[in-house]
């Protein structure tokens, strides 16, 4: 029995450490400094103070993410003081941020009373909660943001208070799909404050199999994120490109003909890393029995690496 007790252990530890290992999400946050940040004004929103992101002077600053996402699930937690006012804007540009993006709101319950249009979790403006969340001040909420295309779901301690379809908002036709996250300053009275915390990232458009999935969307605008996301993740689109050649569908087998042809040309650029270049040279030789219909083309890719 003993024997078996330790077995389960080290199998529980085992499976915890690989678990670990495999996480999708990234922290955007490392609880010392806001390295993956930007603060653009001239007074700064935010300070870091034992491991949590605190925003506390009156409408200073915001803060901006250094990388822009376009699909992902965002995860953190926060903590508001009696009326605090702060929000999330996604896919926004910092420059513009309100008029690219939209804010998921954080918000005390102060009076006036806010609506089901304006409180925590709702797309400030834009889409109200259908199921209001715990806005008790002075204590840790988790929060997740997912961006899928054009579906975003809002989820407070684990229960979804918003679900919204950019196709059926009006006021969100025209919102960017892809930018800076961005965490709003202190937009309560002087003396209240947002906490947050653990803010991590599950990136979409670095997952190949989602990505490709864009490739059939009917939306210009996604199928151009689709290629873009495609050419940054590089070698490993290489097979699965290959394969949507074979197929039969005109629109897919022009892009995927067009976005391996560009990955082709950012690993033989300038600049480019023999081990990209490598990468990229090993992914097609591999992709090369997949289809006698895509060979040919493979082939001259093959050699467009090799004369580099």
């Amino acid at each position: 029995m003993k024997k078996l007790l330790i077995f389960i252990t080290l199998l529980g530890v085992f499976s915890l450490s690989y678990s670990q290992k495999n996480e999708p999400f990234s922290s955007l946050f490392n609880g010392k400094d806001l390295n993956h940040w930007t603060m653009p004004g001239e007074v700064p929103g935010f300070k870091v103070v034992d491991g949590i992101i605190i925003a506390e002077p009156q409408n200073a600053s915001n803060l901006y993410t250094k990388e822009q996402f376009g699909n992902f699930i965002l995860k953190f937690e926060f903590l508001l003081s009696k009326v605090g006012n702060s929000g999330v804007l996604i896919r926004c540009d910092p420059q513009h941020p309100w008029e690219t993006g939209v804010e998921i709101q954080l918000l005390a319950p102060w009076t006036p009373y806010r609506d089901d249009l304006h409180c925590t979790g709702s797309i400030y403006g834009h889409v109200a909660v259908t199921n209001r969340p715990d806005e008790t001040t002075g204590k840790w909420h988790q929060m997740e943001i997912k961006c899928d295309r054009k579906n975003i779901t809002i989820s407070v301690n684990g229960e979804v208070t918003t679900l919204a379809d950019i196709d059926t908002v009006e006021s969100m036709n025209d919102k960017h799909l892809f930018g800076a996250i961005g965490l709003q300053s202190n937009h309560g009275e002087e003396g209240e404050y947002v906490h947050l915390r653990n803010i991590s990232i599950r990136n979409f458009d670095t997952e190949p199999e989602y990505v490709m999935e864009g490739f059939y969307a009917d939306d210009a605008r996604l199928i151009k994120q689709a290629y873009e996301a495609a050419v940054l993740i590089g070698a490993p689109m290489i097979k699965p490109l290959s394969r949507m050649m074979a197929e039969v569908h005109p629109k897919s087998q022009a892009g995927a003909k067009q976005v391996l042809f560009d990955i082709v040309a950012q690993s033989t650029a300038p600049g480019a890393s023999d081990s990209e270049k490598m990468a990229v040279k090993k992914a097609l030789q591999s992709s090369l029995k997949e289809s006698e219909i895509v060979s040919e083309y493979l082939d001259k890719l093959l050699k467009m690496v090799k004369s580099k």
